[in-house]
């Protein structure tokens, strides 16, 4: 096997790693999002079951965001302070994504024969209102992420693993 074959064969694994830990949190945060909403649509006797949404949802939103990823979207940001590089790229994958998800229920619902408004209905109630929470829902869920993402970046991964992973007792000052 040359060294080019390695070299493919690692990052395939990387990328694999990458979009599968995406995926798990994404999975997580929207399923989560969903069981809420079916408490709150219970309440008023609305049986919501679509639970398997949150698996479909993080899968492509995943891929979507390695694919932003890959495409150096807001890299140009990393010469920043890490607080402004973590906000700024946030905001760009929230905007990634949202238009994203608008563009796949707009295509879903052509594909039923429906308008642009009746295909968004779904998506936070197709409020402007709604709309706008579930897009500041979205920064705020991601805000972690990438500044994990970004943590690893700057630091590197092993470290980061470490002190994720690892207790490091903290010696307190010795005032003299």
């Amino acid at each position: 096997m040359t060294g080019s074959g390695k070299s493919l064969k690692e990052r395939a694994y990387r990328e694999l790693k990458e979009f599968l830990v995406m995926t798990i949190y994404l999975w997580v945060v929207f399923g989560l999002l969903i069981l809420y909403k079916s408490v709150i649509l219970a309440e008023y006797d609305i049986d919501f079951t679509h639970h398997w949404l949150a698996i479909l949802n993080a899968l492509a939103l995943a891929k979507v965001m390695l694919l932003a990823r890959d495409l150096h979207l807001g890299d140009h940001y990393n010469e920043h302070p890490l607080l402004y590089t973590i906000l700024a790229k946030t905001a760009l994958f929230t905007i990634v994504l949202a238009g994203f998800k608008f563009l796949e229920d707009y295509v879903i619902g052509l594909f039923h024969h429906k308008s642009f408004q009746e295909s968004i209905a779904d998506l936070a109630g197709g409020t402007g209102k709604g709309i706008l929470t579930l897009t500041a829902l979205l920064f705020v869920i991601l805000v972690p992420f990438v500044a994990f993402t970004e943590l690893q970046r700057v630091m590197g991964e092993e470290k980061v693993a470490d002190l994720m992973l690892h207790s490091h007792h903290v010696q307190p000052n010795q005032a003299a």
